[in-house]
């Protein structure tokens, strides 16, 4: 896409921004007794609403590229998933066929592809268009990150009330798997990363929804930090018969840094101790296991692919 202001976001849309406030866990009603946790998370939560209002205020991509770029590293998979949503939106608003997220997603922007996927389901969630995710243009496989992203802006969005509805709904579709997904890692942020908190309230869930939960919580974990080594370990022992699917979690949480190009610490320890092994090796088997996959995108290889990453975390304890 080029910076051509014809091919940008009209006018109207810079009224979408984002309010600063959007990332404060008192305004939001967030758990906020353990601070150091907080402001790493409110941090992130910031650098999402910088690369959503930069989109929606951009005459085109190039410039938000060039935003997004001076961000620290660290940060930059957050505002990407942020430009994700905005572009999402703006597609879906003006039946763009994808043209925005195609845009985001070439050069600069290529690395961070799952961060881009969950961010449209952000604007999914909040703009539920029949057919909304077909016209994006969407990678086949990652298309279902989007389920993640909706999942995420539920818990994000709502709180715990929203949770405590979600705990009480009838049995999960396939569809809603994902979405669970999305809303355990929603508690990483909801509840600080307080892992004691995190299991009571996965607890309150049907026995069949934890694992897909802990799934999310092991993906925020890894990715977004917040936690230090003894509550990573205690994370992992509330976790029980889930532990393989907290560390799948924290495996793609590894691949998404990895291919960001940028892996902080936090994320070398978290996959460590979540998954029992290096950050490469946990990166390795999202590769791995994506390469066995029949190739037809649909729902049920995507949730194939966790199992099968699910099953070497199992394998390598």
């Amino acid at each position: 896409m080029s910076g051509n202001p014809a091919d940008g976001a009209p006018r109207w849309a810079r009224r979408l921004r984002l309010p600063e406030e959007m990332a404060d866990f008192s305004v939001r009603g967030f758990h906020c007794g353990r601070p150091e946790s907080r402001k790493v998370l409110e941090r992130h939560a910031r650098s999402f609403l910088t690369g959503f209002n930069t989109a929606v205020e951009s005459t085109g991509t190039n410039r938000v590229h060039e935003r997004l770029s001076a961000l620290d590293g660290g940060e930059r998979g957050f505002a990407y998933e942020g430009a994700g949503m905005a572009c999402a939106l703006l597609d879906s608003l003006l039946f763009a066929r994808g043209r925005r997220l195609a845009g985001l997603l070439a050069g600069p922007g290529r690395p961070y592809v799952h961060l881009v996927h969950v961010g449209a389901g952000w604007a999914l969630a909040r703009v539920p268009l029949p057919g909304a995710r077909g016209r994006l243009g969407l990678d086949p496989l990652l298309q279902w990150l989007t389920l993640d992203g909706e999942g995420f802006s539920r818990g994000y969005f709502g709180g715990r009330r929203a949770v405590a509805r979600l705990a009480g709904s009838g049995p999960p579709t396939p569809y809603g798997a994902v979405r669970h997904q999305g809303l355990g890692r929603s508690l990483w942020f909801v509840e600080s990363a307080d892992p004691e908190r995190i299991a009571d309230v996965i607890e309150t869930f049907p026995a069949d929804r934890r694992g897909h939960l802990w799934s999310g919580v092991g993906l925020a974990a890894a990715y977004a930090g917040g936690a230090d080594d003894a509550e990573l370990e205690r994370l992992r022992e509330h976790a029980g018969p889930h532990r393989g699917e907290l560390a799948q979690g924290a495996a793609f949480a590894a691949e998404a840094r990895r291919r960001g190009g940028h892996v902080p610490e936090h994320t070398h320890r978290g996959v460590l101790r979540l998954a029992g092994v290096d950050m490469a090796t946990a990166a390795d088997w999202t590769v791995a296991a994506e390469r066995k996959l029949h190739g037809d995108g649909t729902l049920d290889d995507y949730l194939a692919w966790r199992d099968m990453i699910s099953g070497s975390a199992l394998a390598a304890r």
